[in-house]
């Protein structure tokens, strides 16, 4: 995926939310020049999240005081896991529990400090509940659900803290597809956002379903050219990949594997891109869908 111009936009407007109510000037000032210079100076030929990953670094070092994620990674995982049991037992009793699982893993990607200012959490429990009509796309869950049966190894690649308490359900359908497949969780190699790292997806509890791989890096995607041998390996020794979010689309779409993404749309550009209502939800394959 290249640096679209409304990715430029959202890069500088994005990070000055960050810091527009910062009192020190001097500072506030330096980090904007900063993010002006990264998007000046990105690849055109490579996503948002890898200019991004150079600023999430720079707004660290710059501000530290006022990094909340660390806070916000603790307390949607910490709800999402209060809340795991009554969302496992609807899944369970659900007509299709597949179907369901894929929803809610879709819905846990509404959790993205990276793009949205801000959570309702209610807004977030009342999606979980209300499955939107055609969101889960019903070929492409049919060729998933045959796929992932004759599948010896599947990659889920995740997204965000919370989220990923989300995906552990879709796992566990996943598995039940084909009880003795290998799945392997790629999950961010450096803090970034509230992406989820090792450390945060073992503290959910998600060593229990699936090997654990950072991907080497804090780009809050999958950019392939910068992943850990094993992330490559990950990916390139996968039957099935499951693909959460916007972040690690902009950065897979175009690699020639049998990847499923599964996101909302939470941003215009590809709300115009897949003809899609804000925070519609979709599950397209690498293969299949149609690029502007």
């Amino acid at each position: 995926m290249q640096l679209y111009s409304e990715c430029m936009h959202c890069i500088v407007d994005h990070h000055w939310e960050l810091v527009k109510d910062q009192p020190d000037e001097a500072r506030r000032a330096a980090f904007m020049r900063e993010v002006c210079r990264a998007v000046a100076e990105a690849d055109p030929a490579q996503a948002a999240p890898v200019p991004t990953a150079r600023l999430q670094k720079l707004y660290a070092s710059m501000f530290t005081a006022d990094n909340d994620y660390p806070r916000l990674k603790r307390k949607y995982n910490e709800m999402l896991l209060a809340w795991l049991p009554r969302l496992r037992a609807a899944v369970e009793a659900a007509k299709d529990p597949l179907q369901l699982a894929v929803w809610m893993a879709m819905v846990g990607n509404y959790i993205d400090f990276g793009v949205m200012r801000q959570i309702d959490d209610a807004r977030l429990q009342a999606l979980l509940e209300t499955p939107e009509a055609g969101a889960v796309n019903a070929d492409e869950l049919e060729r998933l659900r045959g796929e992932v049966r004759a599948a010896r190894r599947l990659t889920y690649v995740c997204d965000n803290c919370g989220e990923i308490v989300l995906d552990m359900l879709l796992m566990e359908q996943l598995r039940r597809l084909q009880p003795e497949i290998e799945i392997t969780a790629l999950v961010r190699g450096e803090n970034v956002l509230n992406d989820a790292t090792v450390e945060d997806a073992r503290a959910v509890g998600m060593d229990a379903l699936a090997a654990l791989v950072g991907n080497g890096t804090n780009i809050g995607g999958t950019q392939f050219e910068t992943l850990s041998e094993a992330a490559r390996a990950a990916l390139l020794g996968a039957d099935v990949i499951v693909s959460k979010g916007l972040g690690n689309f902009e950065t897979l779409t175009g690699i020639a594997l049998n990847i499923y993404y599964l996101f909302l749309a939470k941003c215009p550009f590809y709300e115009k891109w897949f003809g899609m209502r804000h925070m519609s939800g979709q599950l397209v394959n690498e293969r299949r869908f149609a690029r502007p």
